[in-house]
């Protein structure tokens, strides 16, 4: 099955050294590459595209520079450009164990009912002398939701050893490396209005809904560098951030809960979302201003 690699880069050109490095490590390289600058500011975009230039030379590379769109949107503007039968979206702070993209590719060839795959996502930081150092504490094995219908990565901060890996059903993969088939999706990959955070929620949803499973991937691993690190209501984060999460999360409840949903588990779901409302009037009310305001304009 032909394999497209999105790349969506964003003041990331510190990163990308390594990342190229690790995808020119890969057992796998029959696939093409396809990289839209996000709309980094003048200077990282000059130093991307050097970067950019200086891999094009051993792999064939489609690069676009535009706009800052948001994640969402950015993805979705390369995937509309193409018709390969595999996606995977490659964040700019991940680096790949060689084997990673070829067991990923195999096991969604050999799984047609899996719509999403990713294998087990590690974190990796700068060291002293800023060279990658990898770690064994886990970023995600996927993802999973509870009762309130919070969706949350899987043992997220756990240290490797410290967790049984048992090859469980998931109920979505993250969006830092996930392998997506297009006939599960068709032309839409991401909704581009959700701009970031939690349109790998959708797209969970999106394959249940239409029979297709997620799943995480034995064998395959690579690392990511999390910028934001994860906490309840996204405590340290900014409040931009945090309305996008908050308002994009209403709006996967809206779009996918059935009466059946909310009548089974709205004692979980209904406290979890006053709890919220409490936090953002306590902390910053302009965020549920703001978010009855987007509620009252638009159809969700």
């Amino acid at each position: 099955m032909r394999l497209a690699l999105h790349l969506s880069t964003y003041n990331g050109s510190e990163f990308l050294p390594g990342l190229f490095a690790s995808l020119e490590s890969q057992t796998d390289h029959d696939w093409i590459l396809r990289i839209r600058d996000d709309g980094s500011s003048p200077e990282e975009r000059i130093a991307t595209q050097a970067l950019v230039a200086q891999y094009a030379v051993r792999r064939r590379i489609d690069f676009v520079a535009g706009e800052n769109m948001g994640f969402a949107a950015s993805h979705q503007d390369m995937y509309a450009s193409h018709d390969e039968e595999l996606v995977l979206l490659v964040n700019q702070d991940v680096l790949f164990t060689p084997t990673y993209i070829a067991t990923v590719r195999a096991f969604m060839e050999r799984h047609i009912d899996v719509g999403a795959a990713a294998g087990t996502i590690l974190r990796w930081n700068w060291d002293a002398h800023r060279a990658p150092r990898f770690t064994n504490y886990i970023d995600s094995l996927g993802l999973a939701r509870g009762a309130s219908h919070k969706v949350f990565d899987i043992a997220s901060g756990v240290r490797l050893e410290d967790c049984a890996m048992h090859d469980v059903p998931v109920f979505g993969v993250s969006g830092c490396l996930p392998m997506y088939r297009r006939l599960a999706l068709g032309a839409r990959l991401f909704d581009p209005t959700y701009f970031m955070y939690k349109e790998d929620v959708d797209v969970a949803y999106r394959l249940r809904a239409l029979g297709f499973r997620s799943a995480r991937v034995p064998g395959a691993v690579a690392y990511h560098f999390r910028t934001f690190q994860q906490s309840i209501l996204h405590i340290g984060v900014g409040a931009r951030f945090q309305e996008l999460s908050y308002r994009n999360h209403l709006r996967n409840l809206v779009a996918h809960l059935s009466l059946r949903d909310w009548l089974r588990d709205g004692w979980a779901i209904i406290p979890f979302e006053l709890a919220k409302v409490g936090f953002f009037l306590f902390t910053n009310p302009r965020i549920l201003w703001r978010t009855a305001r987007y509620f009252s304009s638009k159809s969700v």
